[in-house]
């Protein structure tokens, strides 16, 4: 099993990551995304079996992780976020379930509070994005009211931590991949950049094969390394660009135009209460989102709203 993980200077978590993989993995391919010299040869020295892929400059995750699985050598190919460690026994768990079931072309583990087995909910399983669980989110419904029975269903509330299940998408922090279903779908699509780039990914797998949720597979999951340093204009542009990405290529256009105009008001009024970088962010959202209402729209606005993060986007 050959493991990816992706970084950018954030050496004492990525190296505690890389440590426990170390020990379940045949190798460990660390993509070094505009990280230092220094981060890289630090993260270099730990085991002979971690292999170091420095990038020049900053690139999306999407293509950070392609550029890892390219390095690979291995049948099984674990995509996990610098932030998460595994449990005792982890990965083995889930090639096991890979090897058990013939038709699965995925598993995840599932990720647990640091220090204890407690399930972190808000990383359970969770089915793929549609226009209700979209719109419920989008206009506040959800957090007005967290048990509706949409939110309820697409956050993976009431799965049984017991034993191995089929899902539609397990948390993308360490997931498994058959090396052949990943090639089959064209690995992860490099025109998301950071957010939504699993969930599409897992979208694509499924259509070919069943995903696998094993609980007993426990990875710990400490969470916020990779945005730490992004200003809050970089959040804003990302977290609209994936999804309004994964609306465009996955959603026909009535379905589109009915999550752009949920989310249509939403930015408006958050662009009118953000000042400087952030402001201007929300306003480059609102194009890209008013781009899905008009016939025709080709997705202009929202390519756009990728390129402005090409140059300062951290990993």
């Amino acid at each position: 099993m050959s493991a990816v993980v992706v970084t950018a200077d954030t050496l004492e978590m990525t190296a505690a990551c890389v440590r426990g993989l170390v020990a379940q993995a045949r190798e460990v391919i660390v993509v070094g995304n505009g990280s230092t010299g220094a981060t890289a040869a630090a993260l270099g020295t730990l085991d002979p079996r971690v292999r170091v892929l420095p990038l020049a400059r900053p690139v999306g995750f999407a293509s950070a992780c392609n550029r890892g699985a390219e390095e690979a050598r291995s049948e099984y190919l674990l995509f996990a976020n610098s932030d998460v460690t595994p449990g005792a026994g982890a990965v083995g768990r889930l090639v096991d379930e890979l090897e058990r079931e013939l038709d699965a072309v995925a598993a995840g583990g599932r990720l647990v509070d640091p220090g204890t087995e407690r399930t972190q909910d808000q990383y359970r399983p969770r089915t793929f994005p549609g226009v209700r669980s979209l719109v419920v989110q989008l206009t506040g419904v959800a957090r007005a009211w967290p048990g509706n029975p949409v939110t309820r269903r697409h956050l993976g509330q009431g799965l049984d931590d017991r034993q191995t299940t089929p899902v539609d998408q397990p948390a993308g922090a360490c997931l498994l991949v058959r090396r052949s279903a990943f090639d089959a779908v064209g690995g992860f699509d490099e025109g998301f950049w950071f957010w939504y780039e699993d969930v599409d990914l897992a979208l694509r797998l499924r259509r070919i094969g069943t995903i696998l949720y094993v609980p007993s597979a426990v990875f710990e999951h400490h969470g916020g390394a990779s945005f730490a340093r992004w200003t809050q204009a970089q959040v804003v542009r990302s977290r609209h660009h994936g999804l309004l990405r994964y609306v465009q290529r996955h959603f026909g256009p009535l379905r589109r135009r009915i999550v752009a105009l949920a989310l249509l008001p939403v930015v408006t009024a958050r662009g009118q209460l953000a000042r400087g970088d952030a402001r201007e962010a929300y306003r480059d959202v609102r194009a890209a989102t008013l781009d899905l209402i008009r016939p025709g729209g080709n997705g202009t606005a929202t390519r756009r709203l990728a390129a402005s993060l090409v140059p300062e986007a951290d990993v």
